[in-house]
């Protein structure tokens, strides 16, 4: 089997496909771009507002516990504690040979 790389893993799989599953309690986005991601989930997060994501770009910020990254690799590597290739392969088993089904 060849291997993934980030950009086809990027290409499989978009950023909002990615943040509805990722931030359940994400609520509906009103516009493109960036929005509301919830609650942070890097900190004890209390206040929503504070952390936004890039539907189109997959970047992530939090106003309040500066949490910030470029893309859904980043988020998921710092969520989930992972290497950079351990993020890769993660991504792939969860949303692109499972069916799409994030177990």
């Amino acid at each position: 089997m060849s291997r993934l790389t980030a950009d086809v893993l990027k290409a499989a799989l978009p950023a909002s496909l990615y943040y509805h599953r990722a931030l359940p309690a994400m609520p509906p986005p009103r516009h493109p771009a960036w929005v509301d991601g919830g609650l942070c989930p890097f900190h004890d997060d209390q206040h929503r507002g504070n952390f936004r994501v890039n539907l189109d770009s997959g970047a992530y910020c939090c106003f309040s516990c500066g949490a910030k990254g470029g893309d859904i690799l980043a988020f998921h590597r710092q969520r989930h504690g992972l290497t950079f290739p351990g993020a890769i392969a993660d991504l792939a088993e969860r949303f692109l040979f499972n069916g799409g089904r994030d177990e």
